[in-house]
């Protein structure tokens, strides 16, 4: 994936791995030029990660969840152990990452049944996640899960929805959980306030923007 700026601020680079049955966007980010990253989201294929992780030479100093559902959380402990770096999710789905909910056999068909995947560090709407270099402003966007959280880095101008925001998609809130008054209000009160040119790095599929899914939006009337 190229590498975003915005001002004058250092260059990030951000790759992003489809992995697992559900081809869940795992990425990792790290400004330009430096060894330190962090992973977002390892659903799953934790050697293919740290193959990845290996090969550049980098050293992963945070596992950040953006929730707690299996297919974004199936490669924290095998990261962990490797790499020494905490994990995060935001503290309402905490509770998902010690006692997950593997109706599907996700985790077990990423290797993960069973392993310790709980978060070490607990994230709140507001906080300020600094790691390799970069602060991750975050955002609380509960519906999907009542835990869920985005992740903004303002001065690349990128954002990390999780499966809150889609390129012309929505989450899904008919699981446990789920609210889906809740989800709307995290998109139109809290992303689309973003600066339009927003990059939007979603859980699932292609990027998009934040002013291409407020366009989307009002022209389907989605509220």
């Amino acid at each position: 994936m190229p590498t975003r700026e915005q001002g004058g601020a250092p260059r990030v680079e951000i790759k992003r791995i489809p992995v697992g049955p559900l081809s869940t966007n795992c990425y990792i980010v790290r400004l330009e030029g430096q060894e330190r990253a962090v992973v977002i989201d390892p659903g799953a294929a934790p050697a293919k990660l740290l193959k990845l992780v290996s090969d550049a030479g980098l050293k992963i100093e945070a596992i950040i969840n953006t929730h707690g559902h299996p297919d974004h959380i199936g490669g924290n402990a095998a990261l962990r152990e490797a790499t020494g770096a905490p994990v995060y999710v935001g503290e309402a789905d905490a509770h998902m990452l010690e006692e997950p909910d593997d109706m599907f056999g996700l985790l077990e068909r990423a290797g993960a049944a069973g392993m310790d995947l709980r978060a070490d560090i607990m994230m709140k709407g507001g906080d300020r996640l600094k790691a390799a270099g970069m602060e991750f402003e975050v955002l609380a966007t509960p519906g999907h899960t009542p835990g869920g959280v985005s992740l903004y880095l303002k001065d690349h101008g990128v954002v990390f929805t999780g499966d809150t925001l889609f390129n012309r998609g929505v989450g899904r809130t008919d699981f446990a959980g789920g609210d889906e008054c809740a989800l709307m209000d995290s998109i139109h009160s809290v992303l689309f306030l973003l600066d339009g040119a927003t990059q939007v790095l979603p859980g699932h599929g292609l990027d998009t923007s934040i002013a291409a899914e407020k366009e989307w939006h009002s022209r389907i009337g989605l509220r």
